[in-house]
């Protein structure tokens, strides 16, 4: 993915957002919101080119506690509902990176080479972790799978090219729930699932890298 292209997508996610109030969610007035995106263009280690091999090429980010993530959900629509959070007996505040995971500074940054781990299904997310790591790349935490569905709803309908996403990037210390996104009863939802479990529908997700800094 050249300069060029990503600077492109990086245009069309900021409007994403904006045209979503996600910039209200952030806390951050409409200008300020898009001089951060514009720094992340630049940031160092996102120069050149970048070599895509999952599915979707980049994704802005946010950092945990940024924003409240049933409004975040909320912001998410699919078949004409918008999303919500199911997580009980737990929330999303249960849940944070798990060890090895190293997230930039600041409040936003870019996630590069994202697959939604169409080959990780009927692979339970503890198992897929391991392939994760053994390819190099980084498992996607709660908060970078809502991201990815804020800008691409379709992973949770168009099962000819994405698919519902796990993100075993986040996890409860001693607690074997998954964070999870994908469509049920009617609307998009962030829920759980069991580690050790397989599904049909869901694949752990997963980036090349992360970059950002102090923005």
């Amino acid at each position: 993915m050249s300069l060029l292209q990503r600077s492109a997508c990086l245009e069309r996610q900021a409007k994403t957002l904006l045209d979503n109030g996600f910039h209200e969610l952030c806390g951050f007035a409409e200008e300020d919101f898009l001089s951060r995106v514009q720094r992340l263009a630049s940031s160092p280690g996102s120069a050149g080119e970048i070599p895509v091999s999952g599915n979707v090429p980049l994704c802005i980010a946010f950092r945990p506690g940024l924003v409240n993530l049933s409004g975040a959900m909320a912001r998410i629509e699919a078949k004409s509902a918008t999303g919500v959070v199911e997580m009980t007996p737990l929330s999303p505040d249960a849940f944070q990176a798990i060890d090895g995971i190293q997230l930039p500074g600041g409040e936003l940054y870019l996630l590069l080479d994202i697959d939604t781990g169409r080959d990780l299904l009927n692979v339970s997310p503890e198992e897929a972790l391991a392939i994760i790591r053994r390819r190099g790349r980084t498992p996607l935490t709660m908060e970078e799978g809502v991201a990815l569905a804020i800008q691409h709803p379709e992973l949770l309908t168009d099962k000819k090219n994405f698919n519902c996403i796990q993100m075993p990037g986040s996890r409860k210390a001693g607690d074997q729930r998954v964070p999870s996104i994908w469509f049920s009863k009617g609307r998009p939802r962030l829920g759980w699932c069991w580690d050790r479990n397989v599904h049909t529908w869901l694949g752990s997700a997963s980036a090349a890298l992360r970059v950002g800094g102090q923005l």
